[in-house]
């Protein structure tokens, strides 16, 4: 007898593509300056890159099945490195690295409190948590 695949709420449902959004961003962003160098041939400290590249997947997958842990590790992280990169891109001076810098900061912080405080998201990610 196979298993019964689980059954989420229509809230818990919305907020699944809700979460892969904000996950899928948090990914692209903190890889995107990895690949940027690579694109470039510089691939000076790829292996801690790559070992840096696969934690983060790692724990954005513990986020998506649900665990608390990682859920809180990744707002905190993601919400802090956004300001601090938000309240840096200011000693830039005015350019287009600044506005760069600002929206990639501002990607973060808003992804991180997406995760947090949508409500559609807390109802999936409370799902995903209970049906492990």
């Amino acid at each position: 007898m196979s298993p019964q695949a689980p059954t989420l709420s229509p809230l818990a449902l919305q907020g699944r593509a809700q979460t892969q959004l904000a996950l899928g961003v948090l990914l692209v962003l903190s890889l995107a300056p990895t690949v940027a160098d690579w694109v470039r041939g510089d691939f000076q400290g790829a292996g801690g890159r790559i070992v840096g590249a696969v934690l983060t997947a790692l724990v954005l997958w513990q986020v998506y099945r649900g665990a608390t842990w990682a859920l809180y590790l990744t707002v905190v992280l993601s919400v802090l490195g956004g300001l601090g990169l938000m309240l840096l891109s200011g000693l830039n001076g005015f350019k287009v690295q600044t506005l760069i810098l600002f929206a990639v900061g501002a990607g973060f912080a808003v992804s991180g409190l997406a995760l947090y405080s949508q409500q559609a998201i807390r109802a999936f990610l409370e799902g995903q948590r209970g049906h492990r």
